[in-house]
């Protein structure tokens, strides 16, 4: 098994969604639908994966993990919100395949390297 993943949306279906793909090619992962629940295992995860929604709603906590976390994270957004300021993480625009997704992670692992 690979080193877990976190990911961190309020909509319980993209949580799953997004699970499920991560864990069909092999990595483990752990869901969470607060920032405050995430924290801990965010720290050690090889990547986070933020929904933009968790931005909107949890704004000063999930500013303060995206600074903590930095390349390490995903920001999935919906193509409609405001652009997010210039940051060292990656974004993925929604509706987005599983094919996507684990190209953002492998280029995150590839960089870290």
């Amino acid at each position: 098994m690979r080193k877990p993943l976190s990911s961190l949306q309020r909509d319980q279906g993209l949580r799953r969604s997004v699970a499920f793909a991560l864990e069909v090619e092999g990595y483990s992962t752990e869901s969470y639908e607060t920032v405050q629940k995430a924290e801990a295992s965010s720290g050690e995860a090889l990547c986070t994966i933020l929904d933009d929604e968790m931005l909107k709603s949890e704004t000063v906590a999930a500013t303060q993990l995206f600074k903590n976390l930095g390349s390490r994270a995903i920001l999935l957004v919906d193509g409609l919100s405001a652009p997010q300021p210039p940051a060292d993480y990656t974004t993925l625009t929604k509706p987005f395949t599983g094919a996507d997704l684990l190209g953002v992670i492998n280029s995150l692992i590839e960089a870290a390297k």
